[in-house]
């Protein structure tokens, strides 16, 4: 809470805008000074700096509160709405759809449905109630250039004819007050934001200005479509020790460690939009595949007498001794909520829910039709799904002094 902005706090306006002046825009720059430097900026007197220091650290000091206020206040008339998948099975397991105040993961290797997922949420979300939809604008920040508004509007399309036809056989299950309106398509579109980073630097500033676009379009989703893009090209993958790149092993070892120290900025930042705003973020993560040259020490389930985790699963991706794991090391996987992995299995394709405070684990299947991602009802799951998630993959940010070569999945 301390990176909340000084524009954001109940502060005079004449003293956010001294504050603001002398270069103190978040409450951690305020409250990292002392009455005396305070008074000397702002010329307040010895008490006014310190009630501003008292008023500052109150209103960014989290409150207690109790289990069940927090569930009284999730039921509540004024709770976020609820945001589905459409994928029934997981939107079951996380009870109330995507959690608001939190970030929800989604990692997979290329062409399995990640960005097709962001899409028929972004979908989901704009459309109007009369639609199924929540009639809320959405923040879609594409870094890969992936985002398509040709795919989203046939999304939506698709999504309408099937209300119309739902309304006309008389069913109740759609919550709009009236009938469909025209051109409603186009209008969900205008209610996508579509957000263009070309750097690190910039994806962290506009996360910064994140409430201000939030607030202005009435956002109930922010997509982030992917975390892994622009950090991957910028401070190179371990694959690069084997290219040539990245100078050597200490100069990759530096990279690896400035690449961790910008994703835990950036994850904050995520953090305390979702958690200030009660709303959902959706953020794409890649895969790294990892190759092993020599015979490897058995997994964690080795000792226990516990079966290993799955490796590749065929069409996925992955061949020979290699393995999958999500990217961007342990230090980003502690930062999200929950992960969803999507994985392929020959020509099928599945959703796992890997990481959850809230359900447990479940796997279903599903099929990329024009709504968006469709589940596919009473399917047999292969038995290379199953696991012992303690032998699940999870790449550290650097193997050092392991002979392993490393590829970017």
């Amino acid at each position: 809470m301390a990176t909340r902005q000084v524009s954001r706090l109940t502060l005079a306006p004449q003293l956010r805008d001294h504050l603001t002046a002398n270069n103190l825009t978040t409450a951690r720059d305020v409250l990292f000074c002392g009455p005396l430097d305070l008074m000397e900026l702002l010329g307040l007197t010895w008490q006014q700096a310190n009630a501003l220091l008292a008023d500052v650290s109150a209103q960014t000091t989290p409150p207690f509160t109790t289990a069940w206020e927090l569930l009284t206040e999730a039921n509540g008339p004024s709770a976020a709405p609820l945001l589905r998948t459409g994928l029934p099975t997981l939107d079951s397991a996380l009870r109330r759809g995507v959690p608001a105040g939190s970030i929800t993961e989604l990692v997979g290797p290329g062409g399995v449905g990640k960005s097709q997922f962001c899409h028929s949420m972004a979908a989901a979300v704009s459309l109007p109630a009369e639609c199924g939809g929540l009639g809320a604008g959405v923040v879609y920040i594409d870094t890969e250039r992936k985002f398509s508004a040709a795919r989203l509007q046939e999304m939506l399309n698709a999504r309408i004819a099937a209300a119309q036809a739902a309304r006309a056989e008389g069913h109740r299950a759609l919550p709009g007050p009236g009938p469909i309106a025209a051109g409603a398509a186009a209008q969900a579109m205008q209610r996508v934001v579509v957000l263009s980073p070309a750097s690190t630097e910039e994806l962290s500033r506009q996360i910064e200005l994140l409430p201000d676009v939030v607030l202005r379009h009435h956002a109930r989703l922010v997509v982030v479509d992917s975390i892994a893009a622009l950090a991957r090209t910028e401070y190179g993958n371990a694959g690069d020790r084997d290219r040539g790149g990245g100078g050597g092993a200490s100069g990759l070892a530096g990279n690896i460690m400035d690449r961790q120290q910008v994703l835990g900025r950036i994850a904050a930042q995520l953090k305390a939009a979702a958690e200030s705003l009660a709303l959902p973020v959706l953020v794409v993560n890649q895969v790294t595949t990892r190759i092993s040259r020599g015979p490897q020490p058995p997994g964690p389930g080795a000792a226990s007498g516990q079966a290993p985790g799955p490796g590749p699963a065929p069409g996925s991706g992955g061949g020979g001794d290699g393995s999958l794991g999500a990217a961007l090391g342990l230090k980003w996987a502690h930062c999200v909520n929950t992960r969803l992995v999507l994985q392929r299995v020959g020509e099928r394709r599945f959703l796992k829910v890997a990481k959850s405070p809230a359900c447990a684990a479940v796997i279903l299947e599903y099929v990329i039709g024009p709504t968006g991602l469709q589940q596919v009802d009473n399917a047999d799951l292969p038995e290379v799904l199953y696991g012992n998630a303690l032998a699940a993959p999870i790449l550290n940010e650097l193997d050092y002094g392991a002979n392993d070569a490393w590829a970017a999945g």
